[in-house]
């Protein structure tokens, strides 16, 4: 393992990158639209195979369609079903149930959650479909502050994020007849407007996304 003391130059951070310790690498979902996960927090080992194991639950009963962001240490999830305002965290390094971490600007289902390493938007959502694009400062707690809009309310977006982009993709938006193919990006650390990156190969809601550092998939 490399000497931790002094100061490295990149070169020589890239050249002992392997010798740094490696923390788990898991996931998490929770929430759903049955009686019994309403309220469960699953946990899954990303780099094993096999079943999920319980984390504990979250304080509020989002039902379905909460929205989600994380932190290397921390995870959240947003709103829910009957147009809740909660924000519920939890530390992934324990088990145990979720607590209250804040409030949303406006109570909200199917909202797009996105995040870096230091903060996390919510943004859209249904019941009184809504173009409002929340953030919050992952690490303390405190309820969400308006961040700007969305280019139409929107909702049911898949949601990905690199460390300075956050991307809102495709999503049902009432002013258009059929499932957006428009893809939205924010730049994390600002406030302002989302703006036009392009368009999904075709119009699609509900659909869920992924992301590294780079780029995003839905």
């Amino acid at each position: 393992m490399p000497n931790y003391q002094g100061v490295w130059s990149l070169s020589t951070q890239y050249q002992n990158v392997s010798g740094w310790p490696v923390p788990p690498q898991v996931a998490f979902t929770a929430g759903g639209d049955q009686d019994n996960v309403k309220q469960s927090i699953d946990r899954v080992l990303i780099t094993t195979l096999g079943n999920a194991t319980d984390f504990g639950d979250l304080s509020y009963i989002p039902s379905e369609a909460p929205a989600s962001c994380s932190s290397s240490t921390r995870g959240l999830w947003a709103g829910g079903n009957n147009a809740v305002n909660n924000i519920d965290k939890i530390t992934f390094a324990t088990t145990g149930s979720g607590s209250d971490f804040g409030d949303l600007t406006q109570g909200r289902d199917e909202a797009t959650g996105c995040s870096n390493s230091t903060r996390g938007v919510f943004g859209g959502g249904a019941n009184n479909t809504t173009d409002v694009i929340d953030y919050i400062t992952i690490a303390s707690t405190g309820n969400a502050t308006d961040f700007g809009d969305l280019l139409a309310a929107s909702y049911k977006m898949g949601g990905a994020a690199g460390v300075t982009r956050g991307l809102f993709l495709g999503g049902f938006t009432p002013s258009v007849p059929e499932r957006s193919a428009v893809i939205q990006f924010i730049t994390i650390q600002s406030t302002g407007n989302a703006t036009d990156f392009g368009d999904l190969t075709v119009g699609r809601n509900g659909g869920a996304a992924c992301s590294d550092a780079h780029g995003g998939l839905q």
